[in-house]
């Protein structure tokens, strides 16, 4: 990492620690999420949504996200720095689908200059939501508003993000962005940034939960000694260390290569190895770790959601590995 990468970090660290609970305090701090509107206006101020117009701007956004989910940080700030700078027009703060939900979206449909549909786990700002719908069977890209739509709040087990369901009505554009090629290139793009940003939002969690709980076992004596002493404790946490540094390599090359198969390994191993790590340390912890006051239980909440939002790892793992086998010569041929 650069130096000025790593004075970026602690910038983004200091600014965490005025506007954001301590993750030691976070469950406790009142309703979950927490207020976000202070970390916004910071972020905002020193233009974190604006980093993608500097070199190497994605460079320096990845390391914020990073932080923000290892500090169990706000969906909008997640959903801003990843989606907002690869949408067309500068639209500002917008929400869009994470996810979906086999059982009832299907392609919204546009019919004169209105939009009709469902589209399942909308995070972000839900003012104005980024739809991708159908015009006559061609691809569009437009912004609706939500207001006079109907949101629902969509139940997940994560309760530190808000996801929505918006159900639409002949609801009015606010804007077309693209058509045709256009917006399936554009939809790729989107696609492309929720993966990278759900295995930067991962690899956060996974170094959160490997930092509390090496801390846990200095402090926590069991028959006169400490538990970080003992074998057992020792083989988890360099098992939590080996997963969180080989999730490490594959999101950096994800973040500098931006290719589909990089995206894919990147995605698949940090949302594995949050989800590992998490439960290692909730093993660690031992019955503290399942309390409400604790936030281990709230970054096994997230790391499993996130396993599950922008298609599973075993889908993604398949994907790479039927592209290495396109390489490789059937039997016969010549290379």
């Amino acid at each position: 990492m650069t130096a000025e990468r790593a004075s970026f970090r602690q910038v983004v660290q200091r600014v965490l620690a005025d506007s954001w609970p301590p993750l030691a305090e976070y469950a406790s701090s009142g309703a979950l999420p927490p207020d976000a509107v202070r970390l916004r206006q910071v972020s905002h101020g020193l233009g974190w949504w604006d980093l993608e117009d500097e070199d190497d701007g994605f460079a320096f956004a990845s390391i914020a996200i990073q932080e923000l989910g290892g500090a169990l940080g706000p969906g909008e700030l997640l959903a801003g720095l990843c989606v907002n700078p690869v949408i067309p027009a500068d639209p500002g703060g917008v929400a869009c689908s994470w996810g979906s939900d086999p059982r009832r979206d299907a392609p919204p449909k546009l019919a004169d200059v209105r939009v009709s549909g469902e589209i399942s786990w909308c995070l972000g700002d839900v003012e104005r939501v980024l739809v991708f719908a159908e015009d006559d069977g061609e691809p569009v890209a437009v912004l609706v508003r939500s207001h006079g739509q109907r949101l629902e709040e969509m139940s997940a087990s994560d309760p530190t993000r808000r996801f929505w369901r918006l159900v639409m009505d002949d609801a009015p554009l606010d804007t077309i962005l693209a058509r045709g090629d256009q917006a399936t290139a554009l939809k790729l793009a989107v696609e492309r940034r929720i993966s990278v940003g759900l295995a930067l939002d991962s690899l956060g969690i996974a170094k959160s939960a490997l930092a509390l709980s090496v801390a846990y076992a200095k402090i926590r004596e069991q028959f006169g000694a400490p538990i970080g002493s003992f074998q057992a404790v020792k083989h988890h946490c360099v098992n939590m260390f080996v997963l969180v540094e080989s999730a490490d390599v594959l999101v950096e090359a994800a973040v500098a290569q931006s290719s589909d198969t990089s995206i894919a390994m990147a995605k698949a191993a940090s949302c594995d190895a949050a989800a590992e790590v998490t439960r290692l340390a909730l093993q660690i912890h031992g019955g503290i770790g399942y309390t409400w006051e604790h936030p281990c239980h709230l970054l096994v909440r997230r790391a499993k959601l996130n396993q599950a939002l922008g298609g599973s790892t075993r889908s993604l793992r398949r994907s790479v590995a039927e592209g290495l086998l396109q390489d490789i010569p059937s039997p016969g041929e010549r290379r």
